[in-house]
């Protein structure tokens, strides 16, 4: 996701910038020992100056997680501990409940597009079959509640009423319409600063702290569906309870 060039956040740019890049090493994406794409080829990646990419590395090499050698780039130095989810398996009755009261969608864009290779291998597909990419708003009770994204196989989306995008997650109407039962879930959640686009459509000022949810739903062990969301921290939470089992 590209990065705002102007904000009128209190937060500096640069420092987004350098939150990305610390998130992408620590999470493990950069590995310790790989090189960096170079400064002009970030810049254009996240539409941000090549002297906020600049400032962004010196900081990650004063901590510690880079080391910058001239002529030949930058390098992930950090050999530590990286994030790891907390993997929870919960056998649940319903996992695409949703609370109705009061929520709505508002359909921004519905594109059919060739996937990426990730997204291909993700989802199983041919090398010829298209993914839909539908990208809403989450209203509840007339406010902006999550600007989502959602990827579900073109041969599916044929299928589903495309009136009911307006008012239902796409998880209910896959199961109503195709008759296919969701059987699993991986939910990954983090928190990140919304970005130009994000704090636009949420109504909220640009680098605002918002929980970022990613949800894989899957039937037979195959992806069926994935919705990637930015949630206002200030109208959304996450509550999970735990039960012990057996006597």
């Amino acid at each position: 996701m590209r990065l705002a060039k102007s904000s009128p956040s209190p937060v500096p740019l640069y420092f987004k910038v350098m939150t990305e890049f610390r998130d992408n090493i620590l999470s493990g994406a950069w590995r310790a020992g790989s090189q960096l794409p170079g400064e002009l080829d970030l810049s254009r990646r996240l539409g941000v100056s090549v002297i906020t990419v600049r400032q962004a590395l010196a900081d990650l090499a004063h901590e510690g997680l880079v080391r910058r050698l001239r002529a030949r780039g930058t390098f992930v130095t950090w050999s530590g501990p990286v994030k790891r989810p907390i993997n929870l398996e919960i056998d649940a009755a319903n996992l695409v409940s949703i609370n109705p009261e009061g929520t709505s969608f508002k359909v921004l864009r519905v594109d059919t597009i060739t996937p990426m290779a990730a997204l291909r291998r993700d989802f199983g597909l041919r090398s010829d079959e298209k993914l839909t990419k539908i990208t809403r708003v989450r209203m509840a009770y007339g406010r902006p509640l999550a600007f989502v994204t959602s990827y579900v196989p073109s041969c599916m989306f044929e299928k589903v009423p495309k009136d009911r995008l307006h008012k239902d997650p796409l998880t209910s109407i896959i199961e109503d319409r195709l008759r296919v039962k969701v059987a699993g879930l991986k939910l990954v959640v983090s928190a990140k600063l919304s970005d130009r686009e994000v704090s636009s459509r949420l109504e909220i000022p640009a680098g605002s702290p918002v929980l970022f949810v990613e949800r894989n739903y899957s039937h037979k062990k195959k992806l069926l569906l994935r919705t990637s969301g930015f949630y206002r921290s200030d109208l959304f939470g996450y509550e999970i309870k735990l039960k012990r089992g057996g006597p």
